[in-house]
C-alpha cells in the first residue's frame, strides 16, 4: 500500500470516528457527567469509574456487536423473532428520536444559549422551531452528515471544550466531602451512563459511519478480504470516539466536582456548563461554553433526525411517500415534547432505560458469540433479564 493510500485510509478513519464521537456526545453526554460530578465530591474518581462502565464499554459493545451484523439492526434484533423485534425497534427509535434524545437537546441548547439570544428572551418554542429549521437544512443531505460532523463541526466542539477544561483543571479548588462512600458513587456514576442513551444510538448509529466506509454499493461486505478490512476501519474510529468520550467524561466530571460548589445554588442541571465557564472565563469565555453545548446539540440532532425519518418512511410507512414528510413530524413531536423541560424528559426515560439497558446488553452478547462461534442465540436468558428489570424498576 502506498503512503498516500495509507494516509487517505488514516485519514477516513479519523474523521469517521470524531463523527461517531460527534454524534454521541450530546446533551445527555454533556449533562450527566456534569450533575454526576457535582454530586460526587471527592468520590469523584469512583463515580467517574461507573460513567466509563455504562457511558464507554457498553456503546462500544454495541457497535462491535452491531458491525458483525453489518450495521442491519433488524437482523439483529430479529434474533429475538419477528414480534419482539418489531416492539423493541420501535421503542429503541421513539427514544433516540421525537420522543427523548431530540427534544432533549433543543431544550439543552435553549438553556444554554438563552443569555445571549436577547434582552429579552427567546421563549423555548420559537427557539426549538428554528433549530428544527436549521437541523432540517442539514438532514436533506444526509450523504454530507459524516463529512460535516467530522471535519467541520467536531473540531470547533473539542476545541471549545478542550479550552473551558484545561482552565478548569489550573489551580483547581479541592472536592469537598460528601456523606456517603465508593459503592454508592460507582453505582450512581453506572446509572448516570445509562441516561446518556450511548448505548441505545449505538445500534443506530452503526450502520451511518458504516456507510461511510463503503465505496460502491452493500456488495462490498460479501467479499471476506473487504469486509475484513471495512470492519477494522470501522473498529478503530468507533475505539477514537471511544477515547474521546472518555477524555471528555473524566474531564466534566471532575470539574463539576471542583466547582459546582461555589456556584449558585440555584442553577438548573442544564446550565451548570455555562455556569462553570461564567466562573472561570468571565462573560465573554463563556459563550465558549455556549457554543460547545450548541454544536454538541446540533451535531447529534442531524443524524438523529435522519435515523428517524427513515426509519417511519420504510417501516411505518412501507416505503411510501416522500422523505419530508417523516422529517417534519419528527421535528414536529420533537418541538411539542422539548416544552417537558430537559429533567422532565430524563424523568420520563429513566424507568424505561432500567428496563431496557439490561436486555440490550444480554443480546448484544449473545449476538457477538453468535456471529464469531455459529453459537445458537438463547431466547429464554434475554427475555428473563427484560422480565427481572421490568419488575425491579416497577418494585
Amino acid at each position: 500500500m502506498s503512503q498516500s493510500s495509507l494516509a487517505s485510509n488514516n485519514a477516513g478513519v479519523v474523521v469517521a470516528g470524531l463523527a461517531l464521537f460527534s454524534m454521541f456526545f450530546g446533551a445527555g453526554d454533556l449533562i450527566w457527567p456534569l450533575i454526576l460530578g457535582g454530586e460526587s465530591g471527592n468520590q469523584n474518581v469512583y463515580a467517574v469509574l461507573g460513567l466509563l462502565i455504562t457511558g464507554v464499554s457498553l456503546p462500544l459493545l454495541g457497535l462491535i456487536s452491531m458491525m458483525l451484523f453489518q450495521g442491519n439492526y433488524r437482523a439483529f434484533f430479529g434474533r429475538l423473532g419477528r414480534i419482539p423485534a418489531l416492539v423493541i425497534i420501535f421503542i429503541v427509535q421513539v427514544i433516540l428520536g421525537p420522543a427523548g434524545s431530540i427534544p432533549r437537546l433543543m431544550t439543552l441548547s435553549h438553556a444554554t444559549l438563552k443569555p445571549y439570544l436577547s434582552e429579552e428572551g427567546v421563549s423555548l418554542l420559537a427557539f426549538s422551531v428554528v433549530a428544527s429549521i436549521i437541523v432540517l437544512g442539514f438532514t436533506l443531505r444526509p450523504q454530507k452528515i459524516i463529512d460535516i460532523l467530522g471535519v467541520v463541526l467536531t473540531p470547533l466542539l473539542l476545541l471549545c471544550l478542550g479550552a473551558i477544561l484545561a482552565i478548569g483543571f489550573y489551580h483547581h479548588p479541592e472536592a469537598l466531602p460528601v456523606d456517603f462512600g465508593h459503592k454508592a458513587a460507582f453505582s450512581n456514576g453506572l446509572s448516570v451512563g445509562y441516561n446518556t442513551l450511548d448505548l441505545i444510538a449505538s445500534f443506530m448509529f452503526a450502520p451511518l459511519v458504516l456507510s461511510h466506509f463503503l465505496t460502491g454499493s452493500d456488495d462490498e461486505l460479501r467479499d471476506p478480504q473487504k469486509r475484513k478490512q471495512i470492519f477494522r476501519k470501522m473498529f478503530q474510529a468507533s475505539l477514537l470516539a471511544a477515547g474521546l468520550l472518555s477524555i471528555m467524561y473524566i474531564g466534566l466530571t471532575l470539574v463539576s466536582s471542583y466547582y459546582t460548589p461555589l456556584l449558585e445554588a440555584s442553577h438548573k442541571p442544564e446550565e451548570r456548563l455555562s455556569a462553570i465557564a461564567l466562573y472561570l472565563l468571565g462573560p465573554k469565555g463563556a459563550f465558549i461554553a455556549c457554543l460547545a453545548v450548541s454544536m454538541a446539540c446540533l451535531t447529534t440532532a442531524i443524524p438523529l433526525v435522519s435515523i428517524f425519518a427513515n426509519y417511519m418512511r420504510e417501516d411505518l410507512m412501507g416505503g411510501k411517500g416522500g422523505f419530508l414528510f417523516p422529517l417534519f413530524v419528527t421535528l414536529g413531536i420533537s418541538i411539542m415534547l422539548a416544552n417537558m423541560g430537559f429533567m422532565g424528559i430524563a424523568n420520563m426515560l429513566s424507568p424505561i432505560l432500567g428496563i431496557l439497558c439490561p436486555g440490550l446488553i444480554v443480546l448484544s452478547v449473545f449476538n457477538i458469540f453468535h456471529r464469531l462461534y455459529e453459537t445458537r442465540v438463547p431466547r429464554l436468558p434475554i427475555f428473563a433479564t427484560f422480565a427481572f428489570s421490568t419488575v425491579g424498576a416497577l418494585l
